[in-house]
Formats: C-alpha cells, structure tokens, sequence
C-alpha cells in the first residue's frame, strides 16, 4: 500500500512534469507562429523607390520623366509604407503628375535629397505645372533638396502684354491633397509661381526657402486659394512678385514666421476678378519680417467684383524695413488698367494690424482705399508705429477712403502718423483711442 501512494504520488509528479513541458511546447509554438506571421510584415512594408533604380541618370542632361514615372507608380500602388527616393545628384525632369490616390489611401513618403531641374526652354512645360501632386493623403515631401525650375528665359516673355503670351508654368502644383507636409526644401527660379496650394486641406508648409530675383515677374512663393486651414511657418522668400498670396476660397490660413524680401510682400487677393470667386474668411499672420518690398501687408480687390467677403483677418507683430507701401487696403486694384468703373463689392471687415512697426520708403505709409458701395467696416489698427526710412516720422502720413474701424496706439500717441490716422477716421466717425498695451 506504501507503494501504491508512492507510485501514485510519483505519476501526479510525472504528469505534472508532462503538463508543464507540453504546456511550454504550445507556449514556444504559439510565439514561434507569431513571429513568423508578424514579423516579416513591418519589413516587407518598408520599401524605398529609388529612382535610379528605374532608370534615372543623375548627370543633370538626360530626361528622366520616364524613370520617376514608372518609380513613382510602383510606390503608389505599394501595399505597406513606402518611400519614393531621389538621391543626391542633379535630375533633369521634364513636366510631370505625381498622381493619388494611392493604396490604403495613404502616400509614399516622397524624399526629395538631390537637386531636380526643369528644361530651361520656355516652351518645355505645356501643361500648368512643371511637378504637379494630384489627390494625395498624407503626403510628406521633405529632405533638403533643391528644385530649380531654370525660369529665366521664361522671364522676358512673362513681361509682355500682347496677345501670344501666355501664362509660365508653376513649378510646383499641390491640388485635392489633405493631412499634408511640405518641409525643409530649397525652391529656385521658377518660370511662374514657386508654388500653389489649391482645392486642399489641412497641409503644412514649413522651413523652406524660395528664391528668384527681384525683378521676375509673377515668380509668386507660395499662392493659397479655395483651401481650408492652412499652416506656413518658418519660411525664407524672396522674388519677383508676392512672397505668399492668398486666393478666393480660402478658409482658416496661418502665416508666421516669414523673412519676406525682395518681392511685393503678403497678400489678401486679388479677389473678385472671376464671377466664381469665393470668400476668404480667417487668416492670421503674425511674427514676420518684410523687407525691401513694394507692398507689406495688402489687401486687394478687384473693381466691378461680384458680392462677396474678406473677413477676420488679423496682421499683427510684423516688422517692415524699407517697404514701399507697409499697409494697403485697394478695392480698386488693377494693374493694368483696364478695368470697370463699377465699385468692388467685395465686403472688407473685421481686420486688425496690430503691432505693426518699422519704416516705410514714401510718405503715405498706410492707405485704406475701401469700396464706395461696401464701405470696409470694423478696422482697427493697434499700435502702428511706422517711420520714413530716413528716420524722419514727420516724413509720415495715411490715406482713407470710405472705411469704418478703431485706431488704438499705447506709444506715440502724437507721432504724426497716429494724428493722421486720427484725422483720417474721424472723418468717417471712427473712435480714437489711447490704451495701454496690455488692453490692445
């Protein structure tokens, strides 16, 4: 009996024992299949498209549309995460669409490390845009390239007036993308804009720098227009046009910290020179520098417009140093002088500068030339402390035509420019105000 409890004690061991090993087994099985099933997958996902992989010569002469063509559709249809890949070197491209949108819905990744260039001819790109991305979600392109759209030939034909000129390309076309990011890259010398942003949402543009010479003509840095909250930041532009223009059909725009210069400055417009021109309601810029521009802060309409509204625009925290005209409301904007004696209805309110300082290279350093059939309504200008360039602040004056707002200033309050305002808005029954900076 003493063996029997010995036998049977030594069998619930072995058993136990055989439990526990069989149990392991399972356990080492079970994370052995697991490995096997997920492990590969991250690693086949991640896949680099280089472009000299498919064909792509970087010796900065050979065509090589065909290369980034075929490159980027076997990453857009790539199943995992994707990187499409231009390495170090130059790459003559030829015009071209980075098309969506593509699998799972998201974008490869798109590494932009060498320099691409654009055929110099004028006549090369006949489409709209030299590098056009189409229909796209979650597209990052960053780093620290160069694209150099090679425009200067096209620069002579930009500036005539007659009937066969035509329109240069833009270097770059972003449209119908959404949860974007445009980073650390180095735009040059484009035939047309440098860049457009339309028909989008949510993208962010930051550290770039754009460059083309003061006198090209409509090589604008970056153009917005019919998209929704939109965010610029940490941007270097310098060109022959505005840094950075806002269209019709934008909604919730933020610009900051901007170096603007050469160029025509920052831009509301011009709106209302198409019938479908829609509003522009929310854009905040602030914490910029202008310097050596035509124009710092404008806003400009067209006359003869279509009813519409520009609306909740807030400038503020903006230095300007040596600009022609610092801040500038133009209902009646037309350049070439060809336009309709009909008043802009085009509806300016709800716009703040505040904290504008710096100097200005003629006298009238503000001018609000506001529409006669919709007057600008609720303007006010906080702290406006600008200076003629040679140091002179009698040297400075204001212009306003039929506007309606509030001129607050808690510094200079008898600085020639804050009686000229004064004067200036009382004319159209506008309040005064000294207040201390705290309540600007």
């Amino acid at each position: 009996m003493e063996y029997s409890r010995l036998f049977r004690a030594e069998r619930f061991k072995l058993g136990q024992i055989h439990n526990r090993v069989a149990l392991e087994t399972t356990l080492k099985l079970a994370c052995f299949s697991w490995l096997v099933i997920c492990v590969p997958r991250p690693c086949r996902g991640q896949e680099v498209f280089d472009v000299t992989k498919y064909g792509a010569i970087s010796n900065g002469k050979t065509d090589n549309s065909k290369a980034f063509s075929d490159a980027w559709s076997a990453a857009c249809k790539h199943r995992g995460a994707a990187s499409f890949l231009i390495p170090k070197g130059s790459f003559l491209l030829g015009q071209i669409i980075f098309q969506g949108p593509c699998s799972n819905n998201t974008s490869p990744k798109f590494e932009i490390k060498g320099k691409l260039l654009a055929p110099a001819s004028p006549t090369s790109i006949t489409t709209i845009a030299w590098l056009e991305f189409r229909a796209l979600n979650k597209l990052i392109i960053e780093g620290g390239g160069v694209v150099d759209a090679q425009g200067a030939t096209s620069w002579n034909l930009t500036r005539c007036t007659g009937r066969n000129c035509h329109n240069s390309p833009l270097s770059t076309r972003f449209i119908k993308i959404s949860n974007a990011t445009i980073a650390n890259l180095t735009l040059l010398n484009s035939k047309g804009y440098h860049m457009a942003i339309q028909r989008s949402n949510f993208v962010t543009v930051l550290n770039l720098n754009i460059s083309a010479p003061g006198d090209s003509p409509n090589t604008d840095g970056l153009h917005i227009s019919d998209c929704n909250n939109i965010n610029v930041t940490r941007l270097a532009i310098g060109t022959g046009d505005d840094c950075i223009s806002i269209g019709p059909g934008n909604n919730n725009v933020s610009i900051s910290g901007v170096n603007c210069g050469p160029g025509h400055g920052i831009s509301v417009g011009g709106l209302g020179k198409y019938m479908d021109d829609k509003d522009v309601i929310g854009v905040k810029v602030n914490n910029c520098t202008i310097s050596n521009t035509q124009n710092g802060i404008r806003i400009k309409t067209w006359p003869g417009s279509q009813p519409g509204r520009a609306s909740n625009f807030k400038f503020e925290d903006i230095i300007v140093n040596n600009v022609s005209r610092p801040i500038i409301i133009d209902q009646e904007y037309c350049p070439k002088k060809t336009c309709s004696n009909k008043p802009s209805l085009f509806k300016v309110n709800n716009v703040t500068f505040n904290r504008i300082s710096g100097t200005s290279s003629r006298p009238v350093a503000v001018n609000l030339k506001c529409s006669s059939s919709v007057p600008c309504e609720n303007v006010k200008l906080h702290d406006v402390n600008l200076e003629h360039i040679n140091g002179a602040a009698s040297d400075i004056t204001s212009k306003c035509f039929n506007v309606k707002g509030l001129v607050a200033t808690s510094k200079k309050p008898d600085s020639t420019l804050s009686k000229s305002l004064a004067k200036c808005f009382q004319t159209h029954q506008v309040k005064i105000l000294q207040v201390h900076k705290d309540e600007v």
